[in-house]
């Protein structure tokens, strides 16, 4: 499972709205939908604001965020 995926998975799971997921990662619908299939990677600090929007943890973090 890619991050983006995880990110869906984890976005569905909380019944986050899109809109919420939007705010988070600063973006709209077409840079969501970029994010989610890996077309771009969220940064640091929108990794950050989403595990604290979702509550949940991350999985699959890039090792060059480590």
């Amino acid at each position: 499972m890619t991050l983006g995926a995880e990110i869906e998975q984890i976005r569905i799971k909380c019944n986050m709205p899109l809109f919420i997921a939007y705010d988070v990662f600063s973006t709209d619908m077409a840079g969501y939908h970029q994010i989610i299939t890996g077309r771009c990677s969220p940064t640091i600090f929108q990794l950050i604001m989403f595990i604290d929007a979702a509550r949940h943890p991350l999985e699959k973090i890039p090792k060059k965020f480590i």
